[in-house]
């Protein structure tokens, strides 16, 4: 267990994690069990999210479970188990999305509707369900990504739905400050993951995608880990409704 440092102790607290199997929500949730906070981990697969406990510490996991973030009943059942299971809620992790893209000619409606759904929406639902259990204190945390403030070709849906999120943190961000929760975004450049992988693998396409990177580079799970603790923990205490760009300057171009 990393030694802990007041300004990032975790230590004892109670985060779900959704969308934790994923390359980046896992990468937070290894971080947040290294320094001894408990988790309760949720992804659409479940299988996947019961591989990624069978890798941690049995004391540090209250539960893994499949979770669809866009099914309100589920997600408030969810958030209720954790809290009782746990005794406390202290942080939300939220890692789950989709990743669609196509020119706006091709972009079948259907695409568009479940980028809403999973990066925009289910982002809400998962954020009113922890705030209802919180009380007075806690940390929310969504993965947006560059794209809420680029416009890249082909993005139409998913930038969408990112912009949509960012600007929802900040409202929820605001709302939900009387009560001390905090709720914050990081937004990463393009990551190599499962998520991206098929694109990444198109010489022209990552070409393009690192040569608009200023640090000229692709982002790899470590460069989100530090934002993450940082706003998940006492450090953060003073940052709300923000989403702050781990990108390597990708925003600034």
């Amino acid at each position: 267990m990393a030694e802990s440092d007041p300004l990032f102790d975790v230590e004892g607290r109670v985060f779900l994690c959704a969308g934790a199997a994923s390359l980046l929500g896992s990468a937070v949730a290894r971080a947040l069990v290294e320094r001894g906070a408990r988790v309760a981990l949720a992804d659409l697969h479940a299988s996947a999210a019961d591989e990624l406990a069978a890798l941690f510490p049995k004391e540090s996991v209250i539960d893994a479970f499949g979770l669809d973030n866009c099914d309100e009943e589920g997600v408030e059942a969810a958030v209720r188990h954790v809290h009782a299971a746990g005794g406390r809620l202290d942080g939300l992790l939220n890692a789950a999305g989709v990743y669609r893209t196509a020119p706006m000619e091709e972009l079948a409606l259907a695409d568009l509707r479940a980028s809403m759904e999973a990066n925009f929406t289910g982002a809400f639902v998962l954020t009113r369900a922890a705030a209802g259990v919180m009380g007075e204190g806690g940390s929310i945390l969504h993965l947006s990504s560059v794209s809420a403030q680029v416009s890249n070709p082909g993005y139409a849906a998913y930038a969408s739905s990112k912009a949509a999120l960012s600007h929802m943190v900040r409202v929820t961000a605001r709302e939900l400050a009387p009560r001390h929760i905090r709720v914050n975004a990081i937004g990463p450049a393009m990551t190599e993951s499962p998520l991206v992988r098929s694109r990444l693998e198109e010489d022209a396409f990552l070409a393009q995608a690192v040569s608009h990177i200023p640090m000229g580079r692709l982002g790899v799970p470590g460069d989100i880990v530090a934002p993450a603790l940082l706003l998940l923990s006492p450090g953060g205490a003073f940052i709300t409704g923000q989403t702050i760009y781990a990108d390597g300057g990708r925003t600034l171009v």
